[in-house]
């Protein structure tokens, strides 16, 4: 009998500068729908960082447990930057605008926020230093929700449309979300 896989906590990045409102929705929408609960960050609209384009982005962070490899959550998500538009295959893709840009930052098996202090891109503190202070925040349509202006957490219901958006302070969603997936997983 195999043991089972353990449950790590992804830390992942979201960047769009094309169509960013319908190319972050969707990820996350995509997000949700392979990996169930995803906690997400206020949405922030960043200026370039290390390209030279007149295209802000929209920038957040999201969470999310999974027992998958991260070698093969970064496969799948650059099988989702493509289907989405980003040419990977562009040894300059990185200095390119894009339609979608998804970053595994952190990985650990315990959910710690302390983990977010290495992140140095200043688009991953400008998404972290929005829970508190939500300036420069957007708002993007997921499902019939608009989310981006606080934290949420996205739950969507595997094998139907339904998606839901629960937005609270980042405590009480941290909360709820290990412990929803505590139970999912039967460690509750």
């Amino acid at each position: 009998m195999s043991q089972p896989k353990t449950l790590h906590y992804f830390y992942v990045s979201i960047g769009s500068n094309l169509a960013p409102e319908r190319h972050v929705a969707q990820a996350i929408g995509e997000l949700s729908q392979r990996f169930g609960d995803v906690l997400v960050f206020p949405i922030v609209k960043t200026e370039p960082c290390d390209i030279h384009t007149d295209h802000p982005f929209f920038n957040t962070l999201v969470i999310f447990a999974a027992h998958d490899a991260a070698d093969t959550i970064k496969h799948w998500f650059n099988q989702l930057e493509a289907a989405h538009g980003r040419d990977r295959s562009d040894p300059m893709r990185s200095k390119k605008d894009r339609t979608l840009d998804l970053d595994i930052l952190h990985v650990q098996q315990q959910l710690d926020m302390q983990a977010t202090r290495s992140f140095d891109e200043p688009y991953t503190q400008v998404c972290i230093d929005a829970v508190t202070s939500p300036q420069n925040t957007q708002s993007i349509t997921l499902g019939r929700f608009q989310l981006g202006h606080r934290p949420a957490t996205v739950y969507t219901k595997r094998g139907s449309s339904d998606v839901f958006v629960v937005e609270d302070t980042l405590n009480r969603l941290l909360q709820r979300f290990e412990t929803t997936l505590h139970r999912e997983q039967g460690l509750a």
